[in-house]
């Protein structure tokens, strides 16, 4: 490590000025700003961490994706996750902000007409990753959605239940 040396002058009054000195000062300076900026670690108030379940059929969602999309007078970007067994956590840029959200749930599985193939499948197939995906919730849950979630002002956290049959 390289440190700067300074010589000491003395000035009136007795006191040395050191050139190190004015550095040391700026520096605590900027910290104290910086805490200031950023505050105590309250966190923001127009924000909830939002963690939830998923089931479908009565059983946890394998895996999926999640949705908050800001209903009309809602000024807010939209908000997601991924689901994984049934759970989810959006907590991206401090949670969700406040206001109400229109829900989708999304949710993929191999499509059935090339699920049995296995390990055979054409050529094609394999050049892309695996067979065809299939998005097998209902409409309702997802791009005909009329499910909604409301995020209070002061609300920290957040734990919906969203039970789809």
């Amino acid at each position: 490590m390289h440190y700067r040396t300074t010589s000491c002058r003395p000035e009136r009054g007795g006191m040395a000025v050191c050139g190190a000195v004015p550095f040391v000062v700026s520096v605590v300076c900027l910290c104290v700003v910086a805490v200031a900026f950023v505050g105590c670690g309250g966190g923001d108030r127009n924000r909830a961490i939002v963690t939830g379940t998923v089931t479908y059929q009565g059983e946890p969602l394998p895996s999926g994706r999640i949705v908050l999309l800001p209903a009309k007078g809602t000024k807010a970007p939209q908000s997601g996750a991924e689901i994984v067994d049934g759970k989810f956590t959006v907590d991206a840029r401090g949670g969700v902000a406040v206001g109400t959200y229109q829900v989708q749930i999304t949710a993929q599985r191999v499509d059935p007409k090339y699920a049995e193939l296995g390990d055979s499948l054409p050529a094609d197939f394999q050049d892309i990753g695996g067979p065809p995906m299939q998005q097998y919730l209902p409409e309702k849950y997802n791009i005909r959605s009329e499910m909604e979630s409301t995020i209070p002002p002061g609300a920290r956290r957040m734990t919906p239940a969203f039970d789809l049959d």
